[in-house]
């Protein structure tokens, strides 16, 4: 990266919602960046775990935070972007955790690379709810053709240029509970901004019992209102019923691909082991 010109902020909004218990790490993982152009804005989405969220934030007056009554995650990581200063902003939830301490520079160097990058992502690693990595990881590496039918990355280890998500106004839909990371990404496609992938693990995405997903899959109710969600994502944006199903073939295909591989070496749980193969 060119240093003689100054570096671009980059702000880190992450929306937490009774989040003691993982939120400390999500912090400690941006505070530790060696990139320092950082603003890190965290809101408080009305939490009621008796303090202990607030707890956390107190201990941290290096961060952007502020509390207020519940409004749900989407419409709290649209307050975010609107407050955030940044040149480029990214979002994170509160159970997630930057990967290491070079993600965020690695991020902004591929920038000062690609200069007409709007959007850049890189690859997303899935760990367990005690930080130990998954057997089984999601296959990330397609083309961008097919992303109106299947999201194949995560949006916390994307970045979007801010000058380009303001002037397409393209923010997360607040009406959603379940696809919004799906429809905002889907929507910056079609809005027609460059997207840039970045061939490196960005961040960890943690999967839990209490994080939303879980709970649809165990709780009829959320499951149905999930499977409403998706039926739209279907209608609005892939709206061939041929290729869709060609692409979720593929997609299928790859992660059990990805499972047999990973049964086939034991199901090791060291890190390394995911990182050499990509």
């Amino acid at each position: 990266m060119n240093h003689k010109e100054p570096l671009p902020l980059v702000s880190i909004v992450t929306p937490v919602y009774n989040g003691s218990k993982f939120l400390e790490e999500m912090i400690e993982s941006a505070i530790d960046q060696t990139y320092k152009p950082i603003e890190h804005i965290v809101i408080d989405d009305g939490s009621n775990d008796e303090g202990r969220t607030l707890a956390i934030l107190k201990r941290y007056p290096q961060i952007r935070w502020w509390t207020r009554p519940n409004i749900g995650q989407y419409a709290t990581q649209n307050e975010g972007f609107r407050a955030a200063s940044g040149d480029w902003v990214t979002c994170n939830g509160q159970d997630d955790r930057f990967h290491d301490r070079h993600a965020i520079e690695a991020a902004m160097t591929h920038a000062a690379q690609h200069p007409g990058a709007e959007v850049i992502h890189g690859l997303t690693r899935h760990i367990d709810q005690n930080g130990l990595v998954l057997p089984v990881q999601p296959p990330q590496n397609f083309p961008y053709w097919p992303l109106q039918y299947c999201l194949t990355f995560s949006h916390c280890s994307l970045f979007v240029r801010s000058s380009s998500l303001l002037t397409t106004g393209v923010f997360f839909n607040e009406y959603l509970r379940y696809t919004g990371d799906a429809d905002w990404i889907f929507r910056l496609q079609l809005a027609g901004l460059r997207f840039s992938r970045l061939n490196r693990v960005v961040s960890d995405y943690r999967h839990h019992p209490d994080q939303l997903t879980s709970i649809a899959d165990v709780d009829s109710s959320a499951s149905h209102l999930r499977a409403k969600e998706l039926r739209r994502l279907e209608q609005l944006y892939g709206r061939s019923r041929l290729v869709r199903r060609l692409v979720l073939n593929w997609v299928t295909f790859e992660k059990r691909k990805r499972a047999l591989s990973a049964m086939l070496r034991g199901y090791r749980r060291h890190d390394d082991i995911w990182e050499r193969r990509h």
